[in-house]
């Protein structure tokens, strides 16, 4: 269920006591089931809830006049969208499904409800959006002065180990249902780009793609090429770890 997913994903921020587990775990919402490939929000639309993602994957993303695409980030379970809602009712951007997806859609006055339930809650939720705006620099450096090999391979780390936090992948690798395009939209790359560089990876014996499952040959090799430092997921920091001394 969605309140797990988002258990999972919050208590990386906070060492929650049982009161508050159950506060997270009772939240209010209606299961909402999109389609693979469905578009769950467009830009301009009016948005009336919260969004939490049980399973599936999406992708948020902002279109040009002319249908030039830029993926802004990825959707993974236990992530929440849009947010916003709780200040501006209008999406400013556009959210679709990679795969069938579910999520939990909460009114904002009950997700507000959630909010002031604990102060631990509130600073959990609070650090899941400095993660995300660290999410959002890391891609700004990264298309704007990476190699396309750099940006690739940064990428497909960095969505290991958000894939990892949810309780999927392994120590060798993890399922990527993303599609080249998609990659390539992410990264400001074409296609054939992204493809050629991804064939190039395996030649060189540092990844094996099989079948959507992408495995990792040597890891410390690919974050050396991409100077990949996952301090910036911070969570490794014991003393930033909220709810401890």
């Amino acid at each position: 269920m969605a309140q797990q997913a988002l258990l999972r994903r919050i208590s990386y921020y906070a060492d929650l006591d049982d009161v508050e587990q159950q506060v997270v775990m009772a939240i209010d919402g209606r299961e909402q089931n999109y389609e693979k490939s469905t578009e769950v929000i467009d830009a301009g639309q009016e948005m009336d809830s919260v969004l939490i993602v049980q399973q599936g994957w999406a992708v948020r993303y902002k279109t040009l006049e002319d249908g030039r695409r830029q993926v802004l980030n990825v959707l993974l379970p236990g992530d929440t969208f849009d947010l916003q809602v709780l200040v501006a009712a209008e999406a400013d951007h556009s959210v679709k499904t990679i795969t069938d997806l579910t999520c939990l859609s909460v009114r904002p006055a009950e997700f507000r409800r959630l909010l002031t339930q604990s102060g631990k809650l509130t600073l959990a939720f609070w650090w899941m959006q400095v993660q995300e705006e660290a999410f959002l620099r890391e891609q700004i450096v990264r298309n704007g002065k990476q190699t396309a090999r750099e940006r690739i391979v940064h990428f497909l780390l960095e969505l290991y180990r958000r894939v990892l936090m949810t309780g999927a992948g392994t120590d060798e690798g993890f399922s990527v249902p993303l599609t080249q395009t998609v990659i390539a939209d992410a990264l400001g790359l074409s296609p054939i780009h992204t493809n050629r560089v991804l064939r190039q990876l395996e030649r060189d014996g540092l990844l094996e793609r099989t079948n959507g499952w992408i495995a990792f040959k040597d890891q410390e090799r690919l974050a050396d090429i991409s100077q990949f430092d996952p301090s910036y997921f911070h969570l490794d920091a014991f003393r930033m770890r909220l709810g401890r001394e």
